[in-house]
């Protein structure tokens, strides 16, 4: 009897060491960005017909280029500086939107997929505005793909201002971990009464 809860025992430290393992070990993929925010400059033109506020269509000029003109200064300052360039692509449809990968590319290596798109306010014909923001996935060397804020201001007078923010927060896998270490310990546990009520049986 004392034998198999001694073996018992040591089961359950077995699993513990298991669980502290997975918490405690390091993650074999890269981090999140934790902090970012950089702005973007270009020109765009609306459907024809419309103006900036009853147009359904963005379209960025000279082929899709823009640049940056704010340099980030946190997770991504080494990747991101003042004047590089990269491509932007169009917003067809406003009111219809789309999911758009690569919606940004920089020349960095940094990109951008759009995945939602909120229309918050139109005005026109000039002086006029168009105020867009949407969720994002931005992908960058050296980090996981993360979560962000997308924010879009384009005006008839300075013709477009784009700015990108990333906000995130690490996705809490403790939990998942610590259901996972509680089932280790319960089935362990489980063994041990089985075994107990076998020998009392015999």
């Amino acid at each position: 009897m004392l034998a198999q809860l001694r073996s018992s025992w040591k089961l359950l430290a077995a699993a513990a060491g298991i669980f502290g393992s997975l918490i405690f070990s390091p993650a074999a993929s890269a981090a999140p960005i934790g902090n970012a925010s950089f702005g973007i400059g270009g020109a765009f033109t609306v459907s024809p017909g419309t103006h900036l506020g009853t147009t359904n269509s963005i379209f960025i000029s000279n082929g899709g280029q823009v640049i940056v003109t704010a340099p980030d200064t946190m997770d991504l300052a080494g990747l991101v500086h003042l004047n590089d360039t990269g491509t932007l692509k169009d917003l067809p449809n406003l009111h219809a939107f789309t999911a758009i990968g690569n919606y940004l590319t920089l020349s960095n290596g940094v990109s951008l997929d759009l995945n939602t798109l909120t229309i918050w306010s139109q005005s026109g014909p000039a002086p006029g505005y168009v105020n867009l923001s949407g969720d994002v996935t931005i992908r960058a060397p050296g980090f996981d793909p993360t979560v962000g804020k997308f924010t879009f201001t384009g005006t008839t007078s300075d013709n477009t201002t784009f700015t990108l923010a990333v906000t995130t927060s690490t996705v809490p896998e403790p939990l998942s971990l610590t259901l996972l270490g509680l089932g280790l310990i319960g089935m362990f546990v489980g063994m041990r009464r089985r075994r107990n009520f076998a020998q009392l049986s015999a």
